[in-house]
Protein backbone atom coordinates (compact mmCIF):
# COMPACT_ATOMS: atom_id res chain seq x y z
CA UNK A 1 0.00 0.00 0.00
CA UNK A 2 2.61 2.60 0.80
CA UNK A 3 4.11 2.26 -2.46
CA UNK A 4 0.54 3.80 -3.91
CA UNK A 5 2.03 7.37 -2.21
CA UNK A 6 4.64 7.11 -4.92
CA UNK A 7 2.49 6.19 -7.92
CA UNK A 8 -0.75 8.10 -7.86
CA UNK A 9 1.20 11.20 -8.59
CA UNK A 10 2.55 9.63 -11.41
CA UNK A 11 -1.08 8.07 -12.43
CA UNK A 12 -2.63 10.92 -12.57
CA UNK A 13 0.58 12.97 -14.14
CA UNK A 14 0.10 10.26 -17.23
CA UNK A 15 -3.60 11.17 -17.21
CA UNK A 16 -2.81 14.95 -17.85
CA UNK A 17 -0.72 14.00 -20.83
CA UNK A 18 -3.48 11.89 -22.70
CA UNK A 19 -6.40 14.46 -21.97
CA UNK A 20 -3.86 17.72 -23.07
CA UNK A 21 -3.38 15.36 -25.95
CA UNK A 22 -6.73 14.19 -26.46
CA UNK A 23 -7.53 18.43 -25.91
CA UNK A 24 -10.25 17.15 -23.30
CA UNK A 25 -11.95 19.91 -21.12
CA UNK A 26 -9.90 21.79 -18.41
CA UNK A 27 -12.32 20.82 -15.67
CA UNK A 28 -11.09 17.33 -16.62
CA UNK A 29 -7.38 18.03 -16.27
CA UNK A 30 -7.82 20.38 -13.27
CA UNK A 31 -9.55 17.30 -11.62
CA UNK A 32 -6.94 14.67 -12.59
CA UNK A 33 -4.40 17.13 -10.84
CA UNK A 34 -6.12 17.91 -7.49
CA UNK A 35 -7.15 13.93 -7.51
CA UNK A 36 -3.40 12.93 -8.15
CA UNK A 37 -2.70 15.42 -5.36
CA UNK A 38 -4.70 14.64 -2.50
CA UNK A 39 -4.59 10.63 -2.96
CA UNK A 40 -1.43 9.64 -1.39
CA UNK A 41 -3.05 11.48 1.94
CA UNK A 42 -4.88 8.86 2.18
CA UNK A 43 -2.44 6.32 2.19
CA UNK A 44 -0.41 8.24 4.40
CA UNK A 45 -3.31 7.87 7.33
CA UNK A 46 -3.67 4.37 6.66
CA UNK A 47 -0.78 3.43 6.67
CA UNK A 48 1.17 5.64 9.42
CA UNK A 49 3.54 3.52 11.88
CA UNK A 50 3.93 0.44 8.91
CA UNK A 51 6.97 -0.43 6.99
CA UNK A 52 6.87 -2.93 4.40
CA UNK A 53 9.41 -4.91 1.36
CA UNK A 54 8.14 -4.08 -1.93
CA UNK A 55 7.48 -6.95 -3.93
CA UNK A 56 7.50 -9.29 -0.82
CA UNK A 57 11.79 -10.11 -1.36
CA UNK A 58 13.98 -10.49 1.46
CA UNK A 59 15.12 -7.66 3.36
CA UNK A 60 18.82 -7.59 2.07
CA UNK A 61 17.62 -7.78 -1.77
CA UNK A 62 14.42 -5.80 -1.50
CA UNK A 63 13.44 -1.87 -1.70
CA UNK A 64 12.18 -0.96 1.91
CA UNK A 65 9.82 1.64 2.62
CA UNK A 66 7.97 2.52 5.31
CA UNK A 67 6.02 5.66 7.17
CA UNK A 68 6.20 6.36 11.24
CA UNK A 69 9.00 8.07 13.12
CA UNK A 70 11.59 10.16 12.09
CA UNK A 71 10.04 10.38 8.14
CA UNK A 72 6.62 10.75 9.18
CA UNK A 73 6.80 14.71 10.10
CA UNK A 74 8.18 15.47 6.68
CA UNK A 75 5.82 13.38 4.85
CA UNK A 76 2.88 15.61 6.76
CA UNK A 77 4.48 18.37 5.89
CA UNK A 78 4.61 17.51 2.24
CA UNK A 79 0.90 16.35 1.74
CA UNK A 80 -0.20 19.82 3.44
CA UNK A 81 2.06 22.13 1.69
CA UNK A 82 1.42 20.27 -1.67
CA UNK A 83 -2.40 19.59 -1.57
CA UNK A 84 -2.87 23.84 -0.43
CA UNK A 85 -0.51 24.46 -4.01
CA UNK A 86 -1.97 22.57 -6.21
CA UNK A 87 -5.12 23.93 -4.92
CA UNK A 88 -3.59 27.49 -5.36
CA UNK A 89 -2.40 26.53 -8.83
CA UNK A 90 -5.86 26.13 -10.08
CA UNK A 91 -6.16 29.92 -10.38
CA UNK A 92 -2.81 31.07 -10.68
CA UNK A 93 -2.21 29.16 -14.42
CA UNK A 94 -3.69 30.44 -17.22
CA UNK A 95 -5.59 27.36 -18.87
CA UNK A 96 -5.51 29.18 -22.02
CA UNK A 97 -1.69 28.80 -22.04
CA UNK A 98 -0.77 25.80 -23.76
CA UNK A 99 2.30 25.17 -21.27
CA UNK A 100 -0.03 24.61 -18.53
CA UNK A 101 -0.91 21.13 -18.45
CA UNK A 102 2.82 20.44 -18.65
CA UNK A 103 3.46 22.39 -15.87
CA UNK A 104 0.87 20.44 -13.62
CA UNK A 105 2.13 17.18 -14.55
CA UNK A 106 5.90 18.61 -13.62
CA UNK A 107 3.93 19.36 -10.30
CA UNK A 108 3.08 15.59 -9.60
CA UNK A 109 6.37 14.23 -10.68
CA UNK A 110 7.72 16.55 -7.93
CA UNK A 111 5.28 15.14 -5.58
CA UNK A 112 5.70 11.75 -6.18
CA UNK A 113 9.41 12.57 -6.29
CA UNK A 114 9.70 13.87 -2.83
CA UNK A 115 7.19 11.69 -1.73
CA UNK A 116 9.20 8.51 -2.69
CA UNK A 117 12.05 10.71 -0.96
CA UNK A 118 10.64 10.72 2.36
CA UNK A 119 9.61 7.08 2.35
CA UNK A 120 12.60 5.18 1.60
CA UNK A 121 15.10 3.36 3.82
CA UNK A 122 17.55 2.80 1.67
CA UNK A 123 20.51 5.34 0.07
CA UNK A 124 19.93 4.19 -3.78
CA UNK A 125 16.17 4.85 -3.81
CA UNK A 126 16.58 7.99 -1.36
CA UNK A 127 18.74 9.09 -4.55
CA UNK A 128 16.79 8.16 -7.25
CA UNK A 129 13.65 9.66 -5.56
CA UNK A 130 15.39 13.33 -5.31
CA UNK A 131 16.39 13.31 -8.41
CA UNK A 132 13.18 13.05 -9.48
CA UNK A 133 12.31 15.85 -7.45
CA UNK A 134 15.13 17.94 -8.51
CA UNK A 135 14.17 17.39 -12.56
CA UNK A 136 10.79 18.61 -11.78
CA UNK A 137 12.11 21.95 -9.78
CA UNK A 138 15.02 22.62 -12.65
CA UNK A 139 11.79 22.61 -14.93
CA UNK A 140 9.41 24.52 -13.25
CA UNK A 141 11.77 26.85 -12.48
CA UNK A 142 12.84 27.57 -16.30
CA UNK A 143 8.42 27.17 -16.71
CA UNK A 144 8.61 31.13 -15.80
CA UNK A 145 8.50 34.16 -17.38
CA UNK A 146 11.01 36.14 -15.74
CA UNK A 147 14.06 37.13 -17.65
CA UNK A 148 16.41 35.41 -15.54
CA UNK A 149 14.76 32.26 -14.74
CA UNK A 150 17.03 30.40 -17.98
CA UNK A 151 19.98 31.13 -16.43
CA UNK A 152 18.53 30.51 -12.60
CA UNK A 153 17.47 27.08 -13.62
CA UNK A 154 20.27 26.31 -15.66
CA UNK A 155 22.92 27.14 -12.96
CA UNK A 156 20.84 24.92 -10.70
CA UNK A 157 20.47 21.99 -12.80
CA UNK A 158 24.59 21.86 -13.39
CA UNK A 159 25.37 22.76 -9.60
CA UNK A 160 23.25 20.15 -8.75
CA UNK A 161 24.06 17.27 -11.02
CA UNK A 162 27.56 17.96 -9.54
CA UNK A 163 26.50 17.32 -6.54
CA UNK A 164 24.23 14.05 -7.65
CA UNK A 165 27.21 12.38 -9.35
CA UNK A 166 29.44 13.22 -5.91
CA UNK A 167 26.48 11.40 -4.05
CA UNK A 168 25.97 8.18 -5.97
CA UNK A 169 30.19 7.87 -5.84
CA UNK A 170 29.66 7.72 -1.45
CA UNK A 171 26.90 5.45 -2.14
CA UNK A 172 28.87 3.44 -3.84
CA UNK A 173 31.48 3.61 -1.30
CA UNK A 174 29.15 2.62 1.34
CA UNK A 175 27.96 -0.62 -0.14
CA UNK A 176 31.76 -1.70 -1.07
CA UNK A 177 32.34 -0.74 2.70
CA UNK A 178 29.37 -2.59 4.01
CA UNK A 179 27.69 -4.93 2.10
CA UNK A 180 24.45 -3.29 1.78
CA UNK A 181 22.24 0.01 1.02
CA UNK A 182 19.51 -0.71 3.64
CA UNK A 183 19.91 1.94 6.06
CA UNK A 184 19.33 -0.07 9.08
CA UNK A 185 21.99 -2.91 7.50
CA UNK A 186 24.36 -0.47 7.08
CA UNK A 187 23.91 0.80 10.60
CA UNK A 188 24.51 -2.78 11.81
CA UNK A 189 27.30 -2.99 9.61
CA UNK A 190 28.72 0.31 9.17
CA UNK A 191 32.60 0.12 11.38
CA UNK A 192 34.57 3.30 11.54
CA UNK A 193 36.73 3.55 8.61
CA UNK A 194 39.02 5.76 6.09
CA UNK A 195 36.47 4.90 3.45
CA UNK A 196 33.28 5.61 5.41
CA UNK A 197 34.88 8.76 6.51
CA UNK A 198 35.53 10.12 2.82
CA UNK A 199 32.24 8.51 1.75
CA UNK A 200 30.39 10.94 4.76
CA UNK A 201 31.91 13.90 4.15
CA UNK A 202 31.52 13.40 -0.10
CA UNK A 203 27.74 12.53 0.64
CA UNK A 204 27.29 15.20 3.31
CA UNK A 205 28.81 18.25 1.13
CA UNK A 206 26.40 16.86 -1.96
CA UNK A 207 23.28 17.00 0.15
CA UNK A 208 24.36 20.45 1.65
CA UNK A 209 24.30 22.09 -1.85
CA UNK A 210 20.83 20.67 -3.26
CA UNK A 211 19.63 21.80 0.60
CA UNK A 212 20.91 25.40 -0.20
CA UNK A 213 22.31 25.83 3.30
CA UNK A 214 25.51 28.21 3.61
CA UNK A 215 28.36 28.56 2.18
CA UNK A 216 26.81 26.36 -0.91
CA UNK A 217 23.82 28.72 -0.97
CA UNK A 218 24.72 30.11 -4.54
CA UNK A 219 21.96 29.10 -6.79
CA UNK A 220 19.06 28.74 -4.16
CA UNK A 221 17.78 32.62 -3.95
CA UNK A 222 18.01 33.37 -7.77
CA UNK A 223 16.28 29.96 -8.35
CA UNK A 224 13.75 30.46 -5.73
CA UNK A 225 12.95 34.11 -6.65
CA UNK A 226 12.05 34.00 -10.27
CA UNK A 227 10.16 30.32 -10.41
CA UNK A 228 6.23 30.90 -10.77
CA UNK A 229 5.00 32.00 -7.37
CA UNK A 230 3.26 28.08 -6.20
CA UNK A 231 6.80 26.55 -7.60
CA UNK A 232 8.70 28.98 -4.94
CA UNK A 233 6.70 27.92 -2.34
CA UNK A 234 7.31 23.99 -3.24
CA UNK A 235 11.04 25.06 -3.82
CA UNK A 236 11.76 26.48 -0.33
CA UNK A 237 9.08 24.99 1.43
CA UNK A 238 9.39 21.39 1.09
CA UNK A 239 12.52 20.61 -1.94
CA UNK A 240 15.04 21.60 0.33
CA UNK A 241 14.07 19.55 3.10
CA UNK A 242 14.36 15.81 0.73
CA UNK A 243 18.63 16.17 0.97
CA UNK A 244 18.03 17.23 4.88
CA UNK A 245 16.29 13.88 4.98
CA UNK A 246 19.02 12.22 3.42
CA UNK A 247 21.62 13.83 5.91
CA UNK A 248 19.67 12.02 8.34
CA UNK A 249 20.11 8.87 7.03
CA UNK A 250 23.32 9.27 6.65
CA UNK A 251 23.70 10.26 9.97
CA UNK A 252 22.06 7.43 11.48
CA UNK A 253 24.07 4.95 9.48
CA UNK A 254 27.17 5.57 9.65
CA UNK A 255 30.03 6.26 12.42
CA UNK A 256 29.90 9.91 12.12
CA UNK A 257 33.25 11.46 14.03
CA UNK A 258 33.30 14.46 16.52
CA UNK A 259 35.24 16.63 13.65
CA UNK A 260 32.30 16.00 11.06
CA UNK A 261 29.52 17.06 13.82
CA UNK A 262 31.52 20.67 15.17
CA UNK A 263 31.61 20.95 11.38
CA UNK A 264 27.73 20.58 10.69
CA UNK A 265 26.98 22.50 13.79
CA UNK A 266 29.37 24.95 12.96
CA UNK A 267 27.81 25.66 9.08
CA UNK A 268 24.30 25.67 10.42
CA UNK A 269 25.00 28.79 12.48
CA UNK A 270 26.42 30.18 10.08
CA UNK A 271 23.75 29.99 7.70
CA UNK A 272 21.53 30.77 10.12
CA UNK A 273 22.75 34.13 10.51
CA UNK A 274 24.85 35.05 7.05
CA UNK A 275 21.06 34.58 5.82
CA UNK A 276 19.60 37.09 8.50
CA UNK A 277 22.12 39.55 7.66
CA UNK A 278 21.70 38.87 3.73
CA UNK A 279 17.80 39.39 4.12
CA UNK A 280 17.95 42.75 5.79
CA UNK A 281 18.80 44.83 2.74
CA UNK A 282 16.83 43.28 -0.01
CA UNK A 283 14.00 45.20 -2.15
CA UNK A 284 13.15 41.83 -3.87
CA UNK A 285 10.33 40.32 -1.58
CA UNK A 286 10.79 36.85 -3.01
CA UNK A 287 14.45 36.61 -2.46
CA UNK A 288 13.95 37.99 1.01
CA UNK A 289 12.37 34.74 1.60
CA UNK A 290 14.61 32.56 -0.17
CA UNK A 291 17.44 34.24 2.17
CA UNK A 292 14.97 32.88 4.89
CA UNK A 293 15.33 29.61 3.64
CA UNK A 294 18.77 29.50 3.84
CA UNK A 295 18.75 30.81 7.40
CA UNK A 296 15.86 29.00 8.46
CA UNK A 297 18.00 25.44 7.41
CA UNK A 298 20.65 26.17 9.53
CA UNK A 299 18.23 25.07 12.09
CA UNK A 300 17.22 21.98 10.15
CA UNK A 301 21.16 21.37 10.01
CA UNK A 302 21.59 21.84 14.11
CA UNK A 303 18.89 18.95 14.88
CA UNK A 304 21.35 17.08 12.65
CA UNK A 305 24.32 18.01 13.99
CA UNK A 306 23.32 17.60 17.21
CA UNK A 307 21.68 13.72 16.37
CA UNK A 308 18.24 15.66 17.31
CA UNK A 309 16.63 14.19 14.31
CA UNK A 310 13.18 14.70 16.30
CA UNK A 311 14.13 17.98 16.58
CA UNK A 312 15.23 18.39 12.89
CA UNK A 313 11.98 16.57 11.00
CA UNK A 314 9.94 18.97 13.20
CA UNK A 315 11.19 22.05 12.20
CA UNK A 316 11.69 20.95 8.67
CA UNK A 317 7.52 20.43 8.87
CA UNK A 318 7.46 24.12 10.84
CA UNK A 319 9.26 25.71 8.10
CA UNK A 320 7.42 23.99 5.01
CA UNK A 321 4.04 25.00 6.22
CA UNK A 322 5.50 28.86 7.39
CA UNK A 323 7.25 29.66 4.07
CA UNK A 324 5.18 27.27 1.53
CA UNK A 325 2.42 30.43 3.42
CA UNK A 326 4.53 33.14 2.80
CA UNK A 327 5.59 32.70 -1.05
CA UNK A 328 2.05 32.01 -1.64
CA UNK A 329 0.92 35.67 0.22
CA UNK A 330 3.94 37.23 -0.62
CA UNK A 331 3.80 36.29 -4.17
CA UNK A 332 -0.12 36.86 -4.84
CA UNK A 333 0.23 40.31 -3.80
CA UNK A 334 3.86 40.90 -5.68
CA UNK A 335 2.63 40.00 -8.80
CA UNK A 336 2.87 42.88 -10.89
CA UNK A 337 6.13 44.39 -8.68
CA UNK A 338 8.09 42.20 -6.36
CA UNK A 339 9.75 45.30 -5.14
CA UNK A 340 9.45 45.87 -1.58
CA UNK A 341 7.42 49.42 -1.40
CA UNK A 342 5.72 48.98 -4.14
CA UNK A 343 2.63 46.52 -3.13
CA UNK A 344 1.60 45.45 0.33
CA UNK A 345 -1.67 44.25 1.74
CA UNK A 346 -3.54 47.27 2.80
CA UNK A 347 -6.38 46.39 1.31
CA UNK A 348 -6.28 42.58 1.60
CA UNK A 349 -7.11 42.20 5.53
CA UNK A 350 -7.12 38.29 5.26
CA UNK A 351 -3.96 38.27 3.08
CA UNK A 352 -2.41 40.95 5.62
CA UNK A 353 -3.41 38.76 8.73
CA UNK A 354 -2.25 35.40 6.88
CA UNK A 355 1.50 37.04 6.10
CA UNK A 356 1.68 38.63 9.63
CA UNK A 357 0.81 35.25 11.26
CA UNK A 358 2.97 33.11 9.33
CA UNK A 359 6.13 35.74 9.97
CA UNK A 360 5.61 34.94 13.38
CA UNK A 361 5.66 31.03 12.52
CA UNK A 362 8.71 31.33 11.00
CA UNK A 363 10.32 33.23 13.93
CA UNK A 364 9.46 30.50 16.18
CA UNK A 365 6.93 32.47 18.00
CA UNK A 366 4.41 30.44 20.53
CA UNK A 367 1.62 28.91 20.61
CA UNK A 368 2.70 28.41 16.36
CA UNK A 369 4.57 25.32 15.79
CA UNK A 370 7.79 26.90 15.10
CA UNK A 371 7.99 27.78 18.85
CA UNK A 372 7.70 24.01 19.50
CA UNK A 373 10.56 22.87 16.69
CA UNK A 374 12.90 25.46 18.50
CA UNK A 375 11.88 24.06 22.00
CA UNK A 376 13.30 20.78 20.62
CA UNK A 377 16.44 21.81 18.97
CA UNK A 378 17.40 23.91 22.46
CA UNK A 379 16.97 20.88 24.16
CA UNK A 380 19.90 19.16 22.76
CA UNK A 381 22.28 22.40 22.23
CA UNK A 382 25.37 22.22 24.30
CA UNK A 383 25.33 24.27 26.90
CA UNK A 384 27.80 26.87 25.03
CA UNK A 385 25.53 27.33 22.35
CA UNK A 386 22.15 27.95 24.45
CA UNK A 387 22.59 31.74 22.99
CA UNK A 388 21.93 30.71 19.45
CA UNK A 389 18.30 29.74 19.12
CA UNK A 390 17.38 33.78 20.69
CA UNK A 391 19.74 35.35 18.68
CA UNK A 392 18.55 34.01 15.64
CA UNK A 393 14.59 34.01 16.70
CA UNK A 394 15.27 38.10 17.32
CA UNK A 395 17.57 38.50 14.25
CA UNK A 396 14.78 36.66 11.94
CA UNK A 397 11.62 38.85 13.85
CA UNK A 398 14.21 42.14 12.80
CA UNK A 399 13.62 40.96 9.43
CA UNK A 400 10.53 39.97 8.87
CA UNK A 401 9.59 43.17 10.87
CA UNK A 402 11.22 45.00 8.17
CA UNK A 403 9.04 42.85 5.61
CA UNK A 404 5.82 43.88 7.22
CA UNK A 405 7.13 47.60 7.60
CA UNK A 406 7.01 48.06 3.79
CA UNK A 407 3.52 46.42 3.48
CA UNK A 408 1.87 48.04 6.03
CA UNK A 409 0.93 50.98 3.87
CA UNK A 410 0.99 49.58 0.74
CA UNK A 411 -1.73 47.87 -1.50
CA UNK A 412 -1.75 45.47 -4.15
CA UNK A 413 -3.97 45.67 -7.53
CA UNK A 414 -5.72 42.65 -8.57
CA UNK A 415 -5.96 40.17 -6.17
CA UNK A 416 -8.19 37.20 -7.15
CA UNK A 417 -10.27 36.11 -4.01
CA UNK A 418 -8.98 32.57 -4.48
CA UNK A 419 -5.56 34.26 -3.57
CA UNK A 420 -6.45 34.52 -0.37
CA UNK A 421 -8.01 30.83 1.55
CA UNK A 422 -4.45 29.28 0.69
CA UNK A 423 -2.14 31.16 2.55
CA UNK A 424 -4.59 31.42 5.19
CA UNK A 425 -5.13 27.69 5.66
CA UNK A 426 -1.39 27.20 5.95
CA UNK A 427 -1.24 29.95 8.85
CA UNK A 428 -3.75 28.20 10.45
CA UNK A 429 -2.16 25.06 10.42
CA UNK A 430 0.91 26.80 12.03
CA UNK A 431 -1.13 27.30 14.75
CA UNK A 432 -3.38 24.48 15.13
CA UNK A 433 0.17 22.00 14.76
CA UNK A 434 1.49 23.70 17.53
CA UNK A 435 -1.13 23.70 20.09
CA UNK A 436 -1.83 20.26 18.96
CA UNK A 437 1.83 19.28 20.01
CA UNK A 438 1.65 21.32 22.86
CA UNK A 439 3.75 24.66 22.27
CA UNK A 440 1.98 26.64 25.26
CA UNK A 441 2.67 30.63 25.28
CA UNK A 442 5.65 31.67 26.67
CA UNK A 443 6.65 34.93 27.79
CA UNK A 444 10.03 35.47 26.01
CA UNK A 445 8.21 35.56 22.42
CA UNK A 446 6.30 38.43 23.51
CA UNK A 447 10.46 40.14 24.76
CA UNK A 448 11.46 39.15 20.91
CA UNK A 449 8.49 41.26 19.52
CA UNK A 450 8.85 43.85 21.71
CA UNK A 451 12.78 44.04 20.74
CA UNK A 452 12.69 43.47 17.21
CA UNK A 453 10.24 46.58 16.29
CA UNK A 454 13.02 49.03 17.98
CA UNK A 455 15.61 47.00 16.40
CA UNK A 456 14.50 47.28 13.34
CA UNK A 457 13.60 50.73 13.67
CA UNK A 458 17.26 50.97 15.04
CA UNK A 459 18.89 49.60 11.75
CA UNK A 460 16.42 51.78 9.15
CA UNK A 461 17.69 54.55 10.99
CA UNK A 462 21.31 53.71 10.61
CA UNK A 463 20.15 53.36 6.74
CA UNK A 464 21.25 49.27 7.10
CA UNK A 465 17.83 47.96 5.12
CA UNK A 466 17.69 50.95 2.68
CA UNK A 467 20.89 49.83 1.25
CA UNK A 468 19.87 48.05 -1.96
CA UNK A 469 22.47 45.05 -2.64
CA UNK A 470 23.14 45.08 -6.58
CA UNK A 471 23.46 41.82 -8.00
CA UNK A 472 26.30 41.98 -10.15
CA UNK A 473 25.29 39.90 -13.76
CA UNK A 474 28.36 37.70 -14.68
CA UNK A 475 27.96 35.13 -17.42
CA UNK A 476 26.05 32.11 -16.09
CA UNK A 477 29.50 30.06 -16.77
CA UNK A 478 31.47 32.46 -14.84
CA UNK A 479 28.69 31.92 -12.11
CA UNK A 480 28.93 28.29 -12.10
CA UNK A 481 32.62 27.58 -12.49
CA UNK A 482 32.86 30.01 -9.08
CA UNK A 483 30.38 28.11 -7.03
CA UNK A 484 31.43 24.70 -8.09
CA UNK A 485 34.80 25.94 -6.78
CA UNK A 486 33.72 27.02 -3.63
CA UNK A 487 31.64 23.35 -3.85
CA UNK A 488 34.60 20.87 -4.39
CA UNK A 489 36.75 23.62 -1.73
CA UNK A 490 34.66 22.94 0.90
CA UNK A 491 34.29 19.23 0.17
CA UNK A 492 37.99 19.27 0.43
CA UNK A 493 38.24 20.58 3.85
CA UNK A 494 35.37 18.42 5.11
CA UNK A 495 37.85 15.22 4.58
CA UNK A 496 40.95 16.93 5.18
CA UNK A 497 39.22 17.65 8.84
CA UNK A 498 37.69 13.86 8.99
CA UNK A 499 41.57 12.54 7.79
CA UNK A 500 43.11 14.40 10.50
Amino acid sequence: MIPLMVAFPLLFGFIIVILDTLRARKVLIKGAFITGAVLPAGIFVLNNGRAEIVGGWDRVAGIEVGIGGINEPFIAGELMLFTVVALYSISYFDFRDKKTPKALVLFLLMHSGLLGAFIARDFFNFYIYMEIASVSAFALVAFSDDPGSKKAAFKYLLLSLLASYLFIFAIGLIYMETGYLNVELVAENALPSRELNVALGIAFASLLLKAGIFPLHGWLPNAHSVAPTPASALLSGIVVKAPAYGMILLFSALPVGESLKTVALAVAVASIFFGIVMMLPQRDAKRFLAYSTVSQMGYVLIGVATFNFTGAAYYALAHSLAKGGLFLGVGSLGRKSRKLGEFGYRNAPLMAFSVLMLSLAIGGISPLVGSYAKGLLSSSLPGDWNWLIPLGTLGTMIAFTGLNYHMLGRESPEIKPSWEPPSLALALLTLAAGIYLGAGLKLADVIYIAAAVPGFFALKKLGIPEVELEVKRNRVGEEINVLAAVFVTFMLTVLLLQWS
